[in-house]
């Protein structure tokens, strides 16, 4: 098993990890010849992120080598690999490999930069991680969801932060509800409380003909999903990489959400968030 590379692009690498690490504190990273995969299954509350990004988007000279179809999976800390990655911030170059010191497996990140002087000062930074067998990764699974109800084009996300995080301190959830004809609103209700945005004149995304049912039923319809208020928080941390994002409504089930980074036609990865609606109390 062989892996090495450069990353080309430290500072995307550095906003994904950083939006995963909000969510949970250890991570699957799926090396294969063509893409990277991050996948967190969460914790108590169901959240999950697959994401991918493509290998030229990333990286150069990139090498990798296994016995299983040159495919590598290894579980990694997003909290100890930040400080890696953030440690790289402004280097000159920066290799990433697998080796085994102590007989721990770790990924070594080779760092060279410039100091204030102009002298050179080459880092080495090593993150424990775990291997993963085939039969782990097996186990591995991508949730099963219905058929959207809605796709909608998200309004910026660090906007959508900055409401959510006032409505926080109200209620510790949130229900989310948009129609196909550019409308979202987000809402809390409690015993004395409700509160409720509303953005409108969003769009939708081009939907392929097997989903084309879904914009043919009554387009002011609103089909909503209670979400927990930590849950979507969470999701908004990615706001830090998002260019353009796509939230699918589950009525009543779930809400996915596409997170693309950069151009969504010309796009290096996405992160897709599942997060599971709460059920209710009716």
């Amino acid at each position: 098993m062989r892996f090495r590379t450069t990353i080309a692009d430290v500072s995307i690498l550095t906003r994904v990890v950083l939006s995963i690490g909000k969510v949970t504190n250890r991570c699957i990273i799926r090396l294969t010849p063509d893409k990277i995969h991050l996948i967190c299954t969460g914790d108590s509350d169901g959240a999950q992120i697959w994401s991918q990004m493509t290998v030229e988007s990333l990286f150069s000279d990139y090498r990798i080598e296994s016995n299983f179809q040159n495919q590598i999976n290894l579980e990694v800390s997003p909290e100890t690999l930040l400080k890696a990655l953030r440690s790289a911030n402004n280097a000159t170059e920066v290799t990433m490999r697998l080796v085994k010191r102590n007989n721990d497996p770790l990924l070594s990140f080779s760092i060279t930069s410039n100091t204030a002087t102009g002298a050179k000062l080459d880092i080495i930074q090593d993150v424990l991680i775990r291997v993963l067998k085939p039969a782990d990764i097996a186990k591995v699974k991508e949730p099963l969801c219905p058929e959207p109800d809605v796709h909608i084009v998200l309004p910026k996300l660090a906007n959508v932060r900055t409401v959510v995080e006032h409505l926080r301190t109200l209620s510790s959830s949130l229900t989310m509800s948009a129609n196909m004809e550019g409308e979202l609103k987000l809402s809390i209700q409690e015993d004395e409380i409700k509160l409720e945005t509303t953005w409108e004149g969003l769009s939708h995304p081009a939907l392929d003909s097997s989903s084309q049912e879904i914009s043919t039923a009554d387009k002011s319809v609103h089909r909503p999903v209670t979400l927990e208020m930590k849950s979507f928080l969470r999701f908004l941390s990615s706001y830090v990489v998002a260019t353009t994002t796509i939230a699918c409504i589950c009525e009543n089930h779930c809400a996915i959400f596409y997170v693309y980074i950069g151009d969504v036609e010309k796009s290096s990865g996405v992160m897709t968030f599942f997060i599971p609606g709460l059920l209710s109390d009716s």
